[in-house]
């Protein structure tokens, strides 16, 4: 029987009413039944075809030992540690941390454990617990059905908006769904333990309290870490050696050439030289290269940097770009490699800061969004190579972005548990967003979200099935109801959508497009707007009006509406409004003086154009190619993506709302 194909299709919506949803945690787990000697569950990391990491925390110092085996027969074989237990400090108890490498395993398969302390008479810490299991990952080229979760910004003891250090049921709720999910393995895009990912932070199974035992507490990641290994990477809270300490990722580093390590960074942007995480690898399991990305810079150390346009919530962004995204950043060379040495294939992204955010204190990331006139950026180098879904936290709601031209479709996942954040305007490519305010005590929504009606509804994960080509993201509340879920199918299509039909202009003010719906063999995924040539925005596939709040009445201007499909194929549609054509060009932008401001970096800056209707932006021009471009009301620009020891020059053109340049 054949399989209808499709290629971006809403197949289901929350399966009950927001309005039934009440705040808490539906079927919350505590692990209990241990050995006193217990003080952190066991938890896995570092996955492989033939290895995993199991690592816990016990109130004496020894040297662990792991049992494993086939599922039923759990003490077939034992690993033991290399060392004896690490000493540890939280709250002010100290632990021993152990970690024990198991290697030597067969890909594809389920292996049970148990963990035990070693001496004259071992302990099997696990106590009444039944013994956990584990899969290993498929191999490279594996054709089997595989399930993975992806959450954001987790670890906190918030419990409603209110730091008491009593549980946090909507963290508890969702931990627990991930225990129950099915998945082969969980990846987490950052910040994990609030506020500072310390030891204390992360805690334990005994000790509770306002900053304590928000990760590794009995409600929360003690269930799921059992039997649900992790892979992680950085955010901008908690960097520092512990997230590496307590989430060994070494064996998936050193196998894709990767990074897992403290790095020392020279003063960027002005900031202090220290050492900080540098954290990126990548795997493939299934035929799916997943990347694991260093995209997050600590709040505490911007120096100078300033975040530009975006203002001081991004020059968190502005140092991390320079830090590690530009074109001699040792990051940017080894995703440049290694992606260039996997070509085809399903392809995955996850990083913390996120390229598209409609929230205001943790906005869209533009110095790694591939914006118009952009170049070099991360989101340019993932869409050139293929990258299909990028998954990223930050802002702590769910958004869901229908990619730009040029672009990668892509989530913000930052409901891990962090307390709730509001979606404060919404974006044209934000198909489906949600948030939280405790301040107002209400919900905002964007896009084809209905407006939530309890801060449960915001804290969640994303379970993503891979079969084949065919990938299915199921976003889960707290509450364990789904909602938003989406159906992509990447296979081969160079089909393009019809036009989009009977475009027209509406009598209404300002200039509002119509247009029927296009068709497609598979499905139209988005319409690009464009106005004399010049991009104005992305729109959910749901669409078909737009209003063009920029434009000067009187003026004649050609709209121009692509429909366009998941394979980026396209089809256009033009029309034309009444008045006078604007054929006046801006004024020449004066007085443009540059500096050298590091080894890689150039500062511009240029007197004002000006323009008889109205001024859109400013091209930058870089030997002779264009490089960014500057909103009207901004006359400077630092230029990042420079080589050392090179000689450039740079003009700068000024392009008004009709497309005339100066």
């Amino acid at each position: 029987m054949m399989t209808p194909r499709f290629r971006y299709l809403t197949v289901a919506v929350l399966v009950v009413a927001f309005a039934l949803l009440t705040s808490g945690a539906a079927g919350a787990s505590t692990f209990q039944g241990n050995d006193a000697q217990l003080t952190r569950a066991p938890y896995l990391t570092d996955l492989t075809q033939t290895s995993v990491q199991v690592s816990w925390a016990t109130s004496s110092q020894n040297t662990g030992v792991v049992q494993y085996g086939p599922a039923g027969n759990c003490a077939a074989n034992s690993a033991i540690a290399t060392k004896m237990g690490n000493p540890i400090t939280i709250g002010t108890t100290t632990e021993y941390t152990n970690s024990v490498t198991v290697t030597g395993l067969s890909p594809s398969t389920t292996y049970c454990y148990r963990i035990t302390s070693t001496g004259a008479s071992p302990v099997d810490l696990l106590g009444s617990n039944p013994s956990p299991q584990f899969t290993t990952l498929q191999p490279d080229a594996g054709t089997q059905p595989f399930t993975f979760d992806v959450l954001g910004d987790w670890g906190d003891t918030t419990n409603s908006g209110i730091n008491d250090g009593s549980l946090n049921v909507n963290q508890a709720g969702v931990d627990s769904q991930i225990a129950t999910s099915g998945a082969q393995f969980a990846l987490s895009v950052g910040d994990v333990a609030y506020q500072g990912g310390t030891q204390t932070e992360y805690g334990d199974l005994n000790q509770t309290g306002p900053n304590v035992s928000a990760v590794f507490g009995s409600n929360f990641w003690a269930s799921p870490g059992l039997s649900v290994p992790l892979l992680g990477v950085d955010g901008n809270h908690g960097q520092n050696v512990t997230s590496i300490n307590n989430w060994p990722e070494t064996r998936s580093a050193a196998a894709s050439g990767g990074s897992y390590q403290m790095t020392s960074f020279p003063s960027i942007d002005g900031t202090n030289p220290g050492s900080y995480p540098d954290t990126y690898y990548a795997f493939t399991t299934g035929g799916v290269r997943f990347y694991m990305l260093e995209a997050a810079w600590g709040n505490s150390n911007v120096g100078q940097a300033t975040g530009g346009a975006c203002g001081s919530n991004c020059a968190i962004y502005q140092v991390d770009h320079d830090a590690h995204w530009t074109l001699t950043s040792a990051e940017y060379q080894w995703l440049q490699r290694d992606l260039a040495a996997h070509p085809g294939g399903l392809k995955f992204a996850f990083f913390h800061f996120p390229l598209y955010s409609d929230n205001a204190t943790q906005p869209s990331d533009a110095y790694l969004d591939n914006s118009p006139g952009s170049t070099a950026s991360l989101e340019q180098l993932l869409n050139q190579n293929g990258i299909q879904l990028a998954f990223s936290g930050h802002a702590h709601i769910y958004e869901r972005n229908i990619s730009r031209p040029g672009g990668v479709t892509n989530y913000v996942t930052g409901g891990g548990g962090g307390q709730a954040e509001p979606v404060s305007h919404c974006s044209t490519s934000d198909a489906y967003a949600v948030g939280w305010s405790y301040s107002s005590a209400k919900g905002s929504a964007c896009g084809a979200a209905a407006t939530p009606l309890s801060d449960a509804q915001i804290y969640h994960f994303l379970k993503v099935t891979v079969n084949g080509s065919t990938v299915t993201v199921t976003p889960t509340n707290s509450q364990g109801q789904i909602f938003d879920t989406q159906t992509y199918n990447f296979a081969p299509d160079a089909t393009p959508p019809s036009a989009p039909g009977g475009l027209r202009l509406s009598s209404q003010k300002p200039n509002t497009l119509a247009w029927t719906a296009a068709t497609d063999n598979v499905g139209v995924t988005a319409y690009d707007v464009y106005r004399n040539g010049i991009y104005l925005a992305t729109l959910r596939p749901q669409l078909t009006t737009y209003k063009d709040t920029s434009a000067t009445g009187g003026v004649k201007y050609t709209y121009r509406v692509a429909a366009r499909d998941l394979a980026g194929n396209t089809t256009s549609a033009s029309v034309t409004t009444g008045g006078t054509a604007d054929i006046t060009r801006p004024t020449v932008p004066l007085l443009l003086t540059g500096s050298a401001t590091g080894y890689t970096t150039a500062a511009l800056s240029w007197g004002a154009s000006t323009d008889n209707i109205g001024l859109l932006y400013y091209t930058v021009i870089r030997n002779g190619a264009n490089v960014a471009q500057v909103p009207a009301g901004t006359t400077s620009y630092t230029d990042t993506q420079l080589l050392p020891g090179t000689a450039y020059s740079y003009q700068i053109m000024a392009v008004d709302t009709s497309g005339n340049s100066s």
